[in-house]
């Protein structure tokens, strides 16, 4: 997934940079790469993050599209009327943020990993790979979770 991730965004990257293709084309999608991303890995690969250093590996990816964002986000080819075309490259980082304080919250306060429950509307579902039902805290923290990226990469300069 990492190398699939980094890989879309150097080609596109690319096209843009070289012209290859109708630049406004590309910035009409481009938001959604990051975005469904983002929402693939909050949702479905958060136990990745249980590692450390697959955390922070993604976490220097992060940080590396910051850099990119706040060094390129006032060029006037990518501006449009609701900001401009990198806004969710600021969505990776929150949302490794986001699942770690989540995760080291949950850790602290019952003494296991933060499972998150968007598309696990089961209670009775007993998780895998952490053998334990789903507790309100999990549907609580995810959630917060995805209005803390959703609101925070929107209304963040």
């Amino acid at each position: 997934m990492l190398l699939v991730y980094i890989g879309i965004h150097i080609i596109v990257g690319l096209i843009y940079t070289l012209n290859l293709y109708n630049r406004e084309s590309i910035q009409d999608f481009y938001f959604a790469i990051p975005f469904i991303y983002v929402f693939l890995i909050f949702d479905i690969y958060h136990k990745r993050f249980w590692n450390n250093r697959i955390l922070l590996i993604w976490g220097i990816i992060g940080i590396i599209q910051l850099v990119i964002y706040y060094n390129f986000r006032n060029l006037p080819e990518i501006q449009n009327v609701n900001g401009n075309d990198l806004t969710w490259l600021k969505a990776l980082p929150l949302t490794v943020l986001t699942s770690f304080t989540l995760n080291l919250i949950n850790k602290k306060v019952y003494g296991d990993n933060f499972v998150v429950t968007a598309l696990r509307l089961d209670s009775n579902r007993i998780e895998p790979k952490d053998g334990r039902k789903l507790r309100p805290a999990d549907y609580f923290f995810s959630i917060t979770g995805f209005i803390i990226i959703i609101f925070g990469t929107i209304f963040t300069n």
